[in-house]
């Protein structure tokens, strides 16, 4: 992950000075609600084996989403799974949980390793809806470190 974090900071650089406004204009709102959390919407499909692209929506803003399967394992109709979350250039998260292989389901929980809310919790869920092209949609939710 330390590599993929690396890679990323000449980027986020960037890509800061195209989101500052967007979040100078939510910064008021946030300013009262530091504790309250951060809930994203995500809509994503497989682009390879090991990594979905899509997007994610919160803020009054959609970036660009990409997650990368890190790690897994079966047991009956489970997949216990690990994957780096990358929402845009705003943060960088490491989640692990579980896939229903049944019903599609998905619930991970992990920690924002990198960006904005470093150390903040954040709880996933998502549906798989289409199984032929690897697309899920769900919410992330992030918990303001305290």
């Amino acid at each position: 992950m330390a590599t993929t974090i690396q890679r990323r900071r000449g980027r986020r650089a960037i890509a800061a000075t195209a989101i500052a406004p967007l979040l100078a204009l939510a910064g008021a709102g946030m300013a009262q609600a530091d504790s309250a959390p951060l809930t994203w919407t995500f809509d994503k499909c497989a682009v390879s084996s090991t990594t979905w692209e899509g997007t994610a929506t919160g803020l009054g803003a959609t970036v660009p989403l990409r997650t990368e399967l890190t790690g897994g394992w079966e047991s009956a109709h489970i997949l216990h799974v690990t994957f780096d979350w990358e929402v845009g250039d705003l943060y960088l998260a490491r989640l692990e949980g579980t896939l229903n292989q049944q019903t599609g389901a998905v619930v991970m929980n992990g920690t924002v390793a990198e960006g904005d809310h470093a150390g903040s919790r954040v709880h996933e869920e998502g549906q798989l809806y289409d199984a032929d092209r690897g697309c899920f949609a769900g919410t992330i939710t992030v918990l303001p470190a305290t």
